[in-house]
């Protein structure tokens, strides 16, 4: 055993000191003790590890089929698709549009529709599994499908209230113009949410599905704006009986869809 060199003026203390540092390095060094725990009294079963991911394999096969779905739309109808783009510019391009051709019924506006749909449906499973931190039960194929109609039946209940709209009132023109509208913002919605729902796939975090709701929530406005202008065009009526109008045709499915909502999730039925 080494000895530590220690210089001091008194012989005899400096000898009970080296002495002591021997033994302590002794004590510590000595790779096996009497207190070393050698065995186990029993069995050691791992436990899961917690984790938040909420991303899944099929999430991305979606979302690569529907930017596959911009690159084809783009390709095959190049005029069209930069046409539909261009309706939030003002009423001139609308026209410009309606007399070129219709996108009620179309391919680009069905599909786009279907985009818009499938994309917010995705966002609004995952933005339960984020908030509620309950993968098990929300982070599954069939909370994606229950989000899908819940989507596909507020938008088709906005549709059925505006055809019907335009049954009571004989406005075809108005109604065109009113789809036209809520497709081209839902093409514009759909783009927009897609980053904010790649963000959330692979971060998980809350402040992102505050973003994608305020997207929501500012398209909705833009679309309700626009309506309004572009209704004034087509029917000679009051502005405030416009706005009447279009608050009962957005109000009426919102408030049905967030009724049957609160009612499943706290319920368990939307009777």
């Amino acid at each position: 055993m080494p000895q530590y060199p220690f210089i001091s003026y008194h012989p005899g203390v400096a000898k009970q000191v080296v002495d002591t540092v021997a033994v302590a390095d002794t004590t510590l060094c000595d790779p096996v003790t009497e207190s070393f725990v050698t065995t186990f009294g029993g069995t050691v079963n791992p436990l899961p590890r917690i984790t938040y991911d909420i991303f899944m394999g099929w999430n991305i096969v979606v979302l690569g089929l529907l930017l596959l779905l911009i690159v084809m739309n783009k390709q095959l109808f190049p005029r069209q698709f930069r046409q539909i783009l261009s309706v939030p510019g003002g009423v001139a391009h609308t026209n410009q549009l309606l007399r070129e051709w219709s996108p009620i019924g179309s391919f680009l506006g069905f599909t786009f529709m279907l985009a818009y749909i499938l994309i917010i449906a995705l966002f609004v499973q995952k933005s339960f599994v984020v908030l509620t931190r309950d993968a098990m039960q929300y982070n599954t194929t069939g909370m994606f499908f229950f989000s899908l109609g819940i989507v596909a039946l507020w938008v088709l209940l906005r549709f059925l209230f505006l055809y019907y709209m335009n049954w009571i009132f004989d406005t075809r023109d108005a109604v065109n113009r009113q789809v036209t509208v809520q497709i081209s913002v839902s093409i514009f919605s759909f783009i927009a949410m897609v980053p904010v729902l790649l963000l959330l796939l692979y971060n998980p975090y809350s402040l992102f599905v505050w973003v994608g709701i305020g997207i929501i929530g500012l398209s909705a406005l833009i679309r309700f704006v626009l309506e309004i202008l572009e209704t004034r065009v087509a029917i000679k009526m009051s502005s405030f009986f416009i706005f009447l109008y279009f608050c009962s045709l957005e109000i009426i499915p919102t408030a049905l869809l967030l009724t049957a909502g609160v009612r499943f999730f706290s319920q368990g039925s939307v009777l």
